[in-house]
């Protein structure tokens, strides 16, 4: 989403926060129709959703007709990307029989993210990964919330229809699963005996209890970013088309800051540099090799400032990003890495 998109985002929010606050204050009670009508899809259309168009989005949605219907399903390109389970205001978000529920709409009809929430709590659930349902919670947003709305903004951002399509969720899950795996690796590293004997080698004059000891003292605890501090990190872009669905146009930034400010001239915002600046100065070079995150066979090698070589074929950056994810488009600053783990991002940043 855009930065103005995600203002309007953040004010939702704070509005919705109002609702919710005031019902419970008042102790009303809403129905799940209630609460889908006033707290839900409100807040989809705020994240770009066209709740006009069939074509997007349809209530009560069978996949198949011998299916259960799910209360709201998004599509893109006409194929679902998102379940919206919904519940009453009242109702415990945290029962197993609503995450089954919600999960298994979205496993039968083949889609890979859904939404649990009673309108305020909203849960998303990554509904294929390969453990337990509910160690299938990716992230959790609440309304009624003392988080600024704006860092609630940029989480829910992530099921929006724009960010949908890019499918940034995605490589935010993967790192996400990655760094819990290898946080659990390295707290348990104290009651790991070849751990232990590591130590013990590098260090002449103590035995094997001593650095048990030492560990334990040492209360090893790994801590990564929250979700929201990456979120935070990542400012707002549009990604750009896939060449084959729109011709993309390498502008020079200097002039791009200069038309910007002529359209709007309280406008102050740092534009960063593109591929083409960075081949120029050094950062990007000949024959160096870039991936894209969480696609382990997505090796390209750099041409230029424009392009790269990709299974034996020339591209752009965004059509190779394409190619790899099979997304329509993508933000390919946050999603390609150099081999010294680098994100372009990061080198625009340091350029």
């Amino acid at each position: 989403m855009t930065i103005n998109e995600l203002n309007v985002l953040a004010k939702k929010v704070s509005d919705l926060q109002a609702q919710v606050r005031g019902y419970r204050e008042r102790r009303v009670k809403l129905t799940e129709s209630d609460t889908i009508r006033v707290l839900i899809l409100p807040l989809l259309q705020a994240l770009g959703w066209d709740l006009g168009d069939l074509d997007e989005v349809k209530s009560e949605y069978r996949h198949k007709s011998s299916d259960n219907p799910v209360d709201c399903a998004l599509f893109l390109q006409r194929a679902p990307v998102l379940f919206v389970e919904a519940k009453a205001l009242q109702e415990n978000m945290s029962d197993r029989r609503w995450i089954v529920q919600t999960i298994n709409y979205a496993n039968t009809s083949g889609v890979d993210w859904c939404v649990l929430t009673n309108g305020d709590e909203w849960r998303f659930y990554k509904v294929h990964a390969p453990v337990e349902a509910e160690e299938k919670l990716f992230l959790t947003v609440k309304m009624d919330d003392d988080e600024p709305a704006e860092a609630r903004a940029r989480k829910l951002a992530l099921v929006s229809r724009a960010d949908m399509g890019q499918r940034a969720i995605d490589a935010l899950w993967t790192d996400w699963r990655i760094d819990s795996q290898v946080r659990a690796v390295l707290e348990s590293l104290p009651d790991d005996d070849n751990f232990v004997r590591f130590i013990t080698r590098k260090i002449s004059g103590i035995g094997a209890g001593d650095v048990r000891g030492s560990l334990r003292r040492a209360a090893i605890r790994v801590d990564y970013p929250e979700i929201g501090d990456v979120l935070s990190d990542l400012a707002p872009r549009v990604a750009a088309p896939c060449d084959r669905l729109a011709p993309t146009v390498d502008a020079d930034p200097v002039s791009a800051q200069a038309d910007a400010a002529k359209a709007d001239p309280k406008r102050t915002k740092r534009t960063l540099p593109g591929t083409r600046q960075l081949f120029e100065r050094g950062l990007l070079k000949n024959g160096q090799t870039l991936t894209i995150r969480g696609h382990a066979d997505s090796a390209a090698t750099v041409v230029d400032g424009k392009s790269v070589n990709y299974r034996g074929k020339v591209m752009s950056y965004n059509s190779w990003g394409c190619a790899v994810t099979g997304w329509s488009a993508i933000q390919i600053y946050v999603h390609a890495v150099t081999e010294d783990g680098r994100l372009l991002d990061d080198l625009r940043q340091a350029l």
